[in-house]
């Protein structure tokens, strides 16, 4: 059962239980209020009949008044106070009565144990089979003793509490069912914003961090999904910045893969003409010269993007001479192009660059590969060229081209334009990735118009000062 149905329940209980003592104390109420008000009046009616009864035969009847006179007077005085209702005995006999019952056998009056002040007795029950309240109480007149009594039948009067009940109960039974069904649906609205929370935390749950509780009520559900949402947006924050962190560890341990593809071909052959031809002594020097210089730079732009890529460390720029840094590209990229048939041609203008070197050259390094890839094998004036003018750098081919729908693509991490041609030159997608993570460590745009059928055009603008 769920929460909403379980306090739904218990109120309905309650509001039943609270509508059944209120219903039950007002109807005993009204009953015994009722019941006493008819009580009373038959009882003054009784006395009433009495005391009139007795003025009037004293003041009528004389001494000297014979048996059957005294018993007319009687009769005649009875009769003027006397309705359907009023019984008149004597010594246990009938004197007057319009009733086929005997009170006296209910309620006898010549008992003195526990007689009221006032002298009337009175009684209530079934007779006959009818409910009858009777009064009585005895008269004296000259010496003799009457017994006066008013018998009423009560019957339509308790008929119509048992009516009041049924009304009362039907009408308890609806107000239950009319608060248990507002009660009900007021807990199943009110819970709404629980199972807004439960399904986005499921959401959650399930890797959309993006979602939010859509609850804006200003009561304490409301303010549980502001916390709520507030914990979410925290999830998300680190659940984003350990996925950024995986990936640029994941970028770093690919690119330092990448990275030691071209300076180890060149370390490789080096190490190969070493070993099998026979060099004079100035070019065995050259060859571990450049051997050095590449272990030199692979350890040194290792430690580079580590800091720029991994631990995002800012990096440190010094002036280079552009002169300086096409000569560094051109040392690392002429075996890759050679074997390619690619000429790399190259123009600068003499200035200096506040750049790193080392990651610098690494980013153009993976311009100029990429920008030989770019032609099919066999092709005729395969030619790159790579020119400074300022603090702008381009690297520029006229080949293949890229399709436009990759262009917006082509410097996310493992993206590749053409899966096939890039796995058939060794490529794996985080050449563009790293450029585009270097050049934003120095501050530099890069962007890319490329026009298929007639080549693409890499453009580093580094930032003024």
């Amino acid at each position: 059962m769920k929460l909403w149905q379980k306090a739904a329940a218990a109120c309905a209980g309650i509001l039943a239980l609270v509508v059944a003592v209120c219903s039950a104390a007002m109807l005993l109420y009204a009953r015994h209020t009722i019941l006493n008000m008819s009580r009373e009046q038959i009882r003054a009616k009784q006395r009433d009949l009495a005391i009139s009864f007795s003025e009037m035969t004293n003041y009528y009847r004389l001494d000297t008044d014979t048996g059957p006179v005294r018993s007319s007077l009687v009769n005649y005085c009875f009769s003027r106070f006397a309705d359907e209702s009023s019984v008149l005995m004597q010594g246990g006999e009938t004197v007057s009565s319009a009733l086929t019952i005997d009170p006296s056998k209910w309620l006898d009056l010549r008992q003195t144990q526990d007689m009221p002040l006032d002298g009337q007795r009175t009684f209530e029950g079934r007779v006959q089979g009818r409910d009858v309240f009777m009064a009585g109480g005895l008269v004296h007149i000259r010496g003799e003793e009457y017994a006066v009594y008013t018998v009423a039948d009560v019957t339509d009067i308790h008929r119509s509490l048992a009516v009041m009940g049924g009304i009362f109960l039907a009408v308890s039974l609806a107000g239950i069912a009319a608060g248990a069904g507002a009660v009900t649906l007021l807990m199943r609205r009110g819970a709404k914003p629980l199972a807004a929370l439960s399904v986005a935390a499921k959401r959650i749950a399930g890797g959309e961090y993006q979602v939010r509780a859509g609850v804006t009520t200003s009561d304490e559900i409301g303010a549980l999904a502001a916390d709520f949402n507030t914990m979410a947006a925290a999830v998300q924050t680190r659940v984003d910045e350990l996925t950024e962190t995986a990936q640029r560890q994941r970028l770093f341990i690919g690119g330092v893969n990448h990275e030691f593809k071209t300076p180890l071909t060149a370390i490789l052959l080096h190490t190969r003409l070493l070993q099998k031809v026979n060099l004079t002594e100035d070019e065995k020097a050259q060859s571990l010269s450049h051997i050095e210089k590449q272990c030199t730079w692979l350890e040194r732009l290792t430690q580079k993007l580590l800091r720029t890529i991994t631990l995002r460390q800012d990096i440190v720029k010094t002036p280079v001479p552009a002169r300086e840094l096409i000569d560094r590209v051109l040392s690392s990229t002429r075996q890759i192009m050679s074997d390619r048939g690619v000429t790399l041609l190259t123009d600068c203008d003499g200035s200096e660059l506040l750049v790193d070197a080392d990651l610098m050259q690494s980013l153009l390094v993976n311009l100029v590969d990429n920008a030989g890839k770019a032609y099919d094998p066999g092709g005729e004036d395969r030619t790159v060229w790579l020119t400074v003018r300022e603090n702008v750098i381009e690297v520029r081919d006229a080949g293949r081209g890229i399709p436009p729908e990759a262009l917006a693509r082509i410097f996310e991490p493992f993206y590749m334009v053409d899966k096939s041609r890039s796995k058939k030159h060794g490529g794996s997608g985080l050449g563009l990735a790293l450029a585009k993570q270097i050049a934003d460590a120095h501050g530099a745009k890069l962007a890319v118009t490329s026009t298929l059928g007639e080549g693409t055009t890499f453009r580093v603008e580094l930032p003024v000062g």
